[in-house]
């Protein structure tokens, strides 16, 4: 594999810090697993939304990738010219034991494609955990996000885009999230995640 090609392909993590300016706990366990499975992650930029204040929790992930992920990945294109695409991460994602970088190569996707989610149901996808897009379909996903006047569930919107024919899913999914608190469900998510937190976070 040529070196350094996972540069092209970065990953971009929508995490937050907490009341205290911490990041949650599991992101930085997600990204040693991440890193390990030979993936290039950016450099973090969570945001501190005044929850529920601001924005209520479940919207929080929709609000970051409009305002800080897709204008990130916008000037990282000016910067590097030579980017393949990118991949959106939630900061609990938990990328399958059996998947690596090398093996999402071998796909070769030329079209976006949602990669870690928690189950489909007849209307409606559960859990964007990974996402990936073709830079081509940068500005096109950029307008779909402007688009959006009103803040909603991140997987409802990418719903609606796999509705469109935008993105495609996975047959089966690469990714789960790891067993934490959270705050959307203010409460324990469990998961099979073969990561586990040495503490929870309440």
């Amino acid at each position: 594999m040529e070196k350094n090609i996972n540069t092209l392909y970065p990953i971009d993590y929508i995490t937050y810090y907490d009341s205290k300016g911490n990041l949650p706990l599991e992101v930085s366990y997600s990204m040693k697993n991440t890193k390990k499975k030979g993936f290039h992650i950016l450099k973090l930029t969570p945001d501190s939304y005044d929850v529920p204040n601001e924005v209520k929790s479940y919207h929080a992930g929709f609000k970051h990738m409009k305002e800080i992920t897709i204008p990130k990945i916008l000037k990282l294109r000016i910067k590097n010219p030579k980017i393949k695409g990118f991949f959106i991460a939630e900061g609990d994602v938990c990328i399958n034991d059996n998947y690596n970088f090398e093996q999402f190569l071998k796909n070769n996707y030329t079209k976006p494609i949602w990669l870690g989610y928690k189950k489909k149901l007849s209307d409606y996808i559960v859990g964007n955990f990974l996402l990936y897009f073709p830079i081509e379909y940068l500005d096109e996903l950029n307008d779909h996000f402007q688009n959006k006047k009103k803040l909603v569930y991140s997987d409802r919107f990418f719903t609606n885009l796999f509705n469109k024919n935008f993105i495609n899913l996975k047959e089966k999914s690469i990714a789960s999230e790891i067993e934490h608190y959270s705050k959307v469900k203010k409460g324990i998510r469990k998961s099979k995640c073969h990561i586990k937190l040495k503490k929870s976070k309440k």
